[in-house]
Protein backbone atom coordinates (compact mmCIF):
# COMPACT_ATOMS: atom_id res chain seq x y z
CA UNK A 1 0.00 0.00 0.00
CA UNK A 2 1.48 3.31 -1.03
CA UNK A 3 1.55 6.28 1.27
CA UNK A 4 -1.20 8.22 -0.55
CA UNK A 5 -3.63 5.33 -0.34
CA UNK A 6 -2.77 4.78 3.31
CA UNK A 7 -3.33 8.48 4.03
CA UNK A 8 -6.66 8.44 2.21
CA UNK A 9 -7.88 5.40 4.14
CA UNK A 10 -6.71 6.86 7.43
CA UNK A 11 -8.47 10.14 6.66
CA UNK A 12 -11.65 8.32 5.68
CA UNK A 13 -11.83 6.30 8.87
CA UNK A 14 -10.94 9.35 10.97
CA UNK A 15 -13.76 11.37 9.44
CA UNK A 16 -16.13 8.42 9.76
CA UNK A 17 -15.24 8.05 13.45
CA UNK A 18 -15.71 11.74 14.11
CA UNK A 19 -19.08 11.68 12.33
CA UNK A 20 -20.12 8.64 14.35
CA UNK A 21 -19.60 10.74 17.48
CA UNK A 22 -20.82 14.13 16.22
CA UNK A 23 -23.98 13.19 14.32
CA UNK A 24 -25.87 11.56 17.24
CA UNK A 25 -24.84 14.42 19.55
CA UNK A 26 -26.10 17.04 17.11
CA UNK A 27 -29.25 15.02 16.34
CA UNK A 28 -30.32 14.44 19.94
CA UNK A 29 -28.51 17.47 21.39
CA UNK A 30 -28.55 16.52 25.10
CA UNK A 31 -27.42 20.01 26.17
CA UNK A 32 -29.86 21.79 23.80
CA UNK A 33 -27.11 23.74 22.08
CA UNK A 34 -28.76 23.64 18.65
CA UNK A 35 -32.40 22.82 19.33
CA UNK A 36 -34.87 21.62 21.92
CA UNK A 37 -35.77 18.02 22.78
CA UNK A 38 -36.34 15.64 19.89
CA UNK A 39 -39.95 14.53 19.60
CA UNK A 40 -40.45 10.99 20.83
CA UNK A 41 -37.34 11.01 23.01
CA UNK A 42 -37.22 11.56 26.77
CA UNK A 43 -34.42 13.50 28.46
CA UNK A 44 -32.89 13.06 31.89
CA UNK A 45 -32.20 16.67 32.88
CA UNK A 46 -29.38 17.68 35.23
CA UNK A 47 -26.01 19.51 34.89
CA UNK A 48 -27.54 22.96 35.28
CA UNK A 49 -24.82 25.01 33.66
CA UNK A 50 -24.63 22.71 30.65
CA UNK A 51 -28.31 22.93 29.76
CA UNK A 52 -29.53 26.29 31.13
CA UNK A 53 -28.67 28.21 27.97
CA UNK A 54 -30.54 25.72 25.79
CA UNK A 55 -33.58 25.57 28.06
CA UNK A 56 -33.82 29.35 27.96
CA UNK A 57 -33.46 29.54 24.16
CA UNK A 58 -35.47 26.55 22.95
CA UNK A 59 -38.11 25.56 25.49
CA UNK A 60 -41.71 26.79 25.40
CA UNK A 61 -42.51 29.03 28.40
CA UNK A 62 -43.92 32.39 29.40
CA UNK A 63 -42.45 32.55 32.92
CA UNK A 64 -39.19 31.55 34.54
CA UNK A 65 -37.79 30.94 38.02
CA UNK A 66 -34.09 31.68 38.38
CA UNK A 67 -31.54 32.16 41.13
CA UNK A 68 -28.96 30.32 43.19
CA UNK A 69 -29.51 27.02 45.00
CA UNK A 70 -32.18 28.86 46.98
CA UNK A 71 -34.43 28.27 43.95
CA UNK A 72 -33.60 24.58 43.43
CA UNK A 73 -36.69 23.31 45.22
CA UNK A 74 -39.30 25.54 43.63
CA UNK A 75 -42.04 23.66 41.80
CA UNK A 76 -43.17 25.08 38.47
CA UNK A 77 -46.50 23.33 39.07
CA UNK A 78 -46.99 25.72 42.02
CA UNK A 79 -45.96 28.65 39.88
CA UNK A 80 -48.32 27.72 37.06
CA UNK A 81 -51.25 27.05 39.39
CA UNK A 82 -50.89 30.34 41.24
CA UNK A 83 -49.93 32.68 38.39
CA UNK A 84 -51.60 30.98 35.42
CA UNK A 85 -48.27 30.55 33.62
CA UNK A 86 -46.33 27.91 31.70
CA UNK A 87 -42.98 28.18 33.44
CA UNK A 88 -39.44 26.82 33.50
CA UNK A 89 -36.97 26.65 36.39
CA UNK A 90 -33.28 27.34 35.74
CA UNK A 91 -31.35 27.42 39.03
CA UNK A 92 -27.64 28.22 39.00
CA UNK A 93 -26.18 27.15 42.36
CA UNK A 94 -23.58 29.55 43.70
CA UNK A 95 -24.20 32.02 40.89
CA UNK A 96 -23.24 35.67 41.09
CA UNK A 97 -25.71 38.43 40.26
CA UNK A 98 -24.02 38.90 36.90
CA UNK A 99 -24.38 35.27 35.83
CA UNK A 100 -28.05 35.22 36.78
CA UNK A 101 -28.67 38.53 35.06
CA UNK A 102 -27.00 37.38 31.84
CA UNK A 103 -29.42 34.48 31.66
CA UNK A 104 -32.41 36.74 32.28
CA UNK A 105 -31.19 39.02 29.49
CA UNK A 106 -30.94 35.99 27.22
CA UNK A 107 -34.46 34.90 28.13
CA UNK A 108 -36.09 38.24 27.35
CA UNK A 109 -34.12 38.48 24.11
CA UNK A 110 -34.89 34.98 22.86
CA UNK A 111 -38.47 34.63 24.10
CA UNK A 112 -40.94 37.42 23.24
CA UNK A 113 -43.64 35.52 25.16
CA UNK A 114 -41.87 35.90 28.50
CA UNK A 115 -44.10 37.82 30.88
CA UNK A 116 -42.97 36.89 34.42
CA UNK A 117 -39.54 36.37 36.00
CA UNK A 118 -39.22 35.12 39.58
CA UNK A 119 -35.73 35.69 40.90
CA UNK A 120 -34.06 35.05 44.25
CA UNK A 121 -31.70 37.75 45.51
CA UNK A 122 -29.11 36.41 47.96
CA UNK A 123 -28.21 39.61 49.76
CA UNK A 124 -24.65 38.45 50.46
CA UNK A 125 -23.99 38.89 46.73
CA UNK A 126 -24.47 42.64 46.81
CA UNK A 127 -20.87 43.09 47.95
CA UNK A 128 -19.38 41.41 44.90
CA UNK A 129 -18.00 43.42 42.03
CA UNK A 130 -20.65 43.94 39.37
CA UNK A 131 -18.66 41.81 36.91
CA UNK A 132 -17.79 39.04 39.35
CA UNK A 133 -18.49 35.51 38.08
CA UNK A 134 -18.34 32.83 40.74
CA UNK A 135 -17.45 29.89 38.52
CA UNK A 136 -14.05 28.60 37.45
CA UNK A 137 -13.47 29.80 33.87
CA UNK A 138 -11.49 26.69 33.06
CA UNK A 139 -14.40 24.46 34.12
CA UNK A 140 -17.34 26.48 32.80
CA UNK A 141 -18.81 25.31 29.46
CA UNK A 142 -18.57 28.69 27.74
CA UNK A 143 -18.63 26.95 24.35
CA UNK A 144 -22.31 26.18 25.01
CA UNK A 145 -23.13 29.84 25.59
CA UNK A 146 -21.64 31.49 22.52
CA UNK A 147 -22.20 31.43 18.77
CA UNK A 148 -18.69 30.30 17.86
CA UNK A 149 -19.13 27.07 15.88
CA UNK A 150 -15.43 26.29 16.02
CA UNK A 151 -15.32 25.68 19.76
CA UNK A 152 -18.34 23.37 19.46
CA UNK A 153 -15.84 20.55 18.94
CA UNK A 154 -15.62 20.44 22.74
CA UNK A 155 -19.25 19.35 22.66
CA UNK A 156 -19.88 17.39 19.47
CA UNK A 157 -16.67 15.36 19.66
CA UNK A 158 -16.85 14.53 23.36
CA UNK A 159 -17.03 10.76 23.77
CA UNK A 160 -18.55 11.06 27.25
CA UNK A 161 -21.35 13.26 25.89
CA UNK A 162 -22.10 10.53 23.36
CA UNK A 163 -21.95 7.56 25.72
CA UNK A 164 -23.40 9.10 28.87
CA UNK A 165 -25.62 11.95 27.72
CA UNK A 166 -26.93 10.64 24.39
CA UNK A 167 -26.94 6.88 24.93
CA UNK A 168 -27.50 6.83 28.68
CA UNK A 169 -29.60 9.90 29.40
CA UNK A 170 -31.72 9.91 26.24
CA UNK A 171 -31.79 6.61 24.31
CA UNK A 172 -31.66 4.14 27.20
CA UNK A 173 -33.59 6.54 29.42
CA UNK A 174 -36.39 6.54 26.82
CA UNK A 175 -36.16 2.78 26.20
CA UNK A 176 -36.63 2.11 29.92
CA UNK A 177 -39.96 3.93 29.88
CA UNK A 178 -38.90 7.10 31.69
CA UNK A 179 -40.31 10.54 31.04
CA UNK A 180 -38.37 13.78 30.59
CA UNK A 181 -37.51 15.30 33.96
CA UNK A 182 -40.17 17.84 34.88
CA UNK A 183 -39.32 21.21 36.38
CA UNK A 184 -40.69 20.25 39.78
CA UNK A 185 -38.02 17.55 39.96
CA UNK A 186 -35.23 19.17 37.96
CA UNK A 187 -32.42 20.38 40.21
CA UNK A 188 -34.42 19.62 43.37
CA UNK A 189 -32.61 18.08 46.31
CA UNK A 190 -35.22 18.41 49.07
CA UNK A 191 -35.64 14.62 49.31
CA UNK A 192 -31.95 14.13 50.06
CA UNK A 193 -31.82 15.99 53.38
CA UNK A 194 -33.34 16.20 56.82
CA UNK A 195 -34.77 19.59 57.74
CA UNK A 196 -34.60 20.17 61.48
CA UNK A 197 -33.00 22.27 64.17
CA UNK A 198 -30.50 19.51 64.93
CA UNK A 199 -29.56 19.12 61.26
CA UNK A 200 -29.14 22.86 60.84
CA UNK A 201 -26.98 23.37 63.92
CA UNK A 202 -24.86 20.35 63.01
CA UNK A 203 -23.65 22.33 59.99
CA UNK A 204 -22.91 25.49 61.98
CA UNK A 205 -19.69 26.22 63.83
CA UNK A 206 -20.49 29.23 65.96
CA UNK A 207 -17.79 31.91 66.20
CA UNK A 208 -16.52 32.06 69.77
CA UNK A 209 -16.06 35.82 69.97
CA UNK A 210 -18.23 38.73 68.90
CA UNK A 211 -16.36 41.02 66.51
CA UNK A 212 -16.82 44.81 66.30
CA UNK A 213 -19.70 45.74 64.03
CA UNK A 214 -18.71 46.82 60.53
CA UNK A 215 -20.38 49.84 58.95
CA UNK A 216 -21.78 50.53 55.50
CA UNK A 217 -18.98 52.64 54.07
CA UNK A 218 -18.95 54.69 50.88
CA UNK A 219 -16.87 51.99 49.24
CA UNK A 220 -19.53 49.40 50.04
CA UNK A 221 -22.19 51.80 48.78
CA UNK A 222 -20.46 52.16 45.40
CA UNK A 223 -20.13 48.38 45.03
CA UNK A 224 -23.78 47.79 45.90
CA UNK A 225 -24.85 50.52 43.48
CA UNK A 226 -22.84 49.07 40.59
CA UNK A 227 -24.02 45.53 41.20
CA UNK A 228 -27.66 46.50 41.71
CA UNK A 229 -27.91 48.80 38.73
CA UNK A 230 -26.08 46.58 36.23
CA UNK A 231 -27.38 43.19 37.32
CA UNK A 232 -30.88 43.90 38.65
CA UNK A 233 -32.26 47.24 37.51
CA UNK A 234 -31.05 47.57 33.92
CA UNK A 235 -32.80 44.51 32.45
CA UNK A 236 -36.10 45.53 34.10
CA UNK A 237 -35.87 49.07 32.76
CA UNK A 238 -35.20 47.77 29.27
CA UNK A 239 -38.16 45.37 29.41
CA UNK A 240 -41.09 47.27 30.92
CA UNK A 241 -43.63 44.71 29.65
CA UNK A 242 -42.09 41.93 31.76
CA UNK A 243 -43.17 41.64 35.40
CA UNK A 244 -40.30 40.79 37.73
CA UNK A 245 -40.95 39.18 41.12
CA UNK A 246 -37.75 39.46 43.14
CA UNK A 247 -37.30 38.35 46.74
CA UNK A 248 -34.53 38.48 49.31
CA UNK A 249 -33.80 34.88 50.30
CA UNK A 250 -34.93 34.19 53.90
CA UNK A 251 -31.85 32.75 55.57
CA UNK A 252 -32.28 31.23 59.03
CA UNK A 253 -31.78 32.86 62.39
CA UNK A 254 -28.56 30.84 62.76
CA UNK A 255 -27.19 32.71 59.75
CA UNK A 256 -28.04 36.01 61.39
CA UNK A 257 -26.25 34.81 64.52
CA UNK A 258 -23.08 34.28 62.48
CA UNK A 259 -23.37 37.68 60.83
CA UNK A 260 -23.94 39.30 64.21
CA UNK A 261 -20.97 37.59 65.83
CA UNK A 262 -18.68 38.31 62.88
CA UNK A 263 -19.66 41.98 62.79
CA UNK A 264 -21.43 42.10 59.41
CA UNK A 265 -25.08 42.42 60.42
CA UNK A 266 -25.44 46.22 60.40
CA UNK A 267 -23.56 46.48 57.12
CA UNK A 268 -25.76 43.79 55.58
CA UNK A 269 -29.04 45.39 56.60
CA UNK A 270 -27.87 48.82 55.43
CA UNK A 271 -26.76 47.44 52.08
CA UNK A 272 -30.05 45.67 51.41
CA UNK A 273 -31.98 48.79 52.37
CA UNK A 274 -29.89 50.85 49.95
CA UNK A 275 -30.38 48.32 47.15
CA UNK A 276 -34.11 48.32 47.89
CA UNK A 277 -34.24 52.09 47.58
CA UNK A 278 -32.49 51.96 44.21
CA UNK A 279 -34.82 49.27 42.86
CA UNK A 280 -38.03 50.89 44.07
CA UNK A 281 -37.06 54.27 42.66
CA UNK A 282 -36.11 52.90 39.24
CA UNK A 283 -38.35 49.95 38.38
CA UNK A 284 -42.14 49.94 38.70
CA UNK A 285 -42.17 46.53 37.00
CA UNK A 286 -40.16 44.92 39.81
CA UNK A 287 -42.21 43.65 42.72
CA UNK A 288 -39.65 43.34 45.48
CA UNK A 289 -40.26 41.16 48.52
CA UNK A 290 -38.52 40.65 51.85
CA UNK A 291 -39.50 37.86 54.22
CA UNK A 292 -37.13 38.91 56.99
CA UNK A 293 -40.19 40.21 58.82
CA UNK A 294 -41.68 36.70 58.92
CA UNK A 295 -39.75 35.87 62.04
CA UNK A 296 -41.74 32.71 62.80
CA UNK A 297 -40.36 31.27 59.55
CA UNK A 298 -36.78 32.38 60.05
CA UNK A 299 -36.51 31.43 63.73
CA UNK A 300 -37.94 27.94 63.14
CA UNK A 301 -34.85 25.93 62.30
CA UNK A 302 -37.01 22.95 61.37
CA UNK A 303 -37.48 24.79 58.05
CA UNK A 304 -33.77 24.44 57.22
CA UNK A 305 -31.10 21.85 56.49
CA UNK A 306 -28.25 24.31 57.17
CA UNK A 307 -28.04 27.98 58.06
CA UNK A 308 -29.34 29.21 54.68
CA UNK A 309 -31.10 26.43 52.75
CA UNK A 310 -34.81 25.99 53.43
CA UNK A 311 -37.15 23.17 52.46
CA UNK A 312 -39.45 22.99 49.44
CA UNK A 313 -42.36 23.90 51.71
CA UNK A 314 -40.80 27.33 52.13
CA UNK A 315 -40.30 27.62 48.36
CA UNK A 316 -44.01 26.93 47.89
CA UNK A 317 -44.89 29.45 50.60
CA UNK A 318 -42.77 32.10 48.92
CA UNK A 319 -44.78 31.84 45.69
CA UNK A 320 -48.01 32.12 47.66
CA UNK A 321 -46.70 35.04 49.75
CA UNK A 322 -45.74 36.98 46.63
CA UNK A 323 -49.12 36.37 45.03
CA UNK A 324 -50.78 37.65 48.22
CA UNK A 325 -48.26 40.54 48.39
CA UNK A 326 -47.07 39.42 51.81
CA UNK A 327 -43.63 40.90 52.35
CA UNK A 328 -44.01 43.35 49.45
CA UNK A 329 -41.69 46.34 49.82
CA UNK A 330 -42.91 49.73 48.64
CA UNK A 331 -41.62 53.27 48.74
CA UNK A 332 -44.01 53.85 51.62
CA UNK A 333 -43.09 50.89 53.84
CA UNK A 334 -39.49 49.85 53.15
CA UNK A 335 -37.86 52.12 55.75
CA UNK A 336 -40.17 50.81 58.43
CA UNK A 337 -39.30 47.26 57.38
CA UNK A 338 -35.57 47.80 57.73
CA UNK A 339 -36.00 49.62 61.04
CA UNK A 340 -37.82 46.50 62.24
CA UNK A 341 -34.95 44.34 60.99
CA UNK A 342 -32.39 46.36 62.91
CA UNK A 343 -34.42 46.22 66.09
CA UNK A 344 -35.21 42.52 65.85
CA UNK A 345 -31.95 41.05 64.57
CA UNK A 346 -29.59 43.26 66.54
CA UNK A 347 -31.41 42.53 69.81
CA UNK A 348 -32.35 38.90 69.30
CA UNK A 349 -31.40 36.45 72.05
CA UNK A 350 -29.14 34.34 69.85
CA UNK A 351 -27.96 32.20 72.77
CA UNK A 352 -31.48 30.82 73.00
CA UNK A 353 -30.93 29.05 69.66
CA UNK A 354 -28.57 26.63 71.36
CA UNK A 355 -30.65 25.91 74.46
Amino acid sequence: MNSKKFLAITLFFTVALLCAVAIPIIKYDPFFHYHGPVEGKEYNLYNQRYITDGIIKYFDYDAMIIGTSMTDNFKTSDMDRIYGTHSIKVPLPGASFKEINQNIEKAVKSNPNLKIVVRALDFVNFYADKDYMSYDKDMYPTYLYDDNIFNDVKYVLDKEVLTKSVVGDILLFTKDGNKTTDFDTYSAWNHLYVFSKDATLATYERPEKIAPMDTFTEEYRETVYGNTYQNIIQVAKENPDVQFYYFYTPYSIAYFDREYREGRLVRNIDSVEYATELILNECPNIKLYSFFGLTDLITNLDNYKDVIHYSDLVNSQILTFMDMEIGLLTKENYKEHFDFMRDFYLNYDYDSIFE
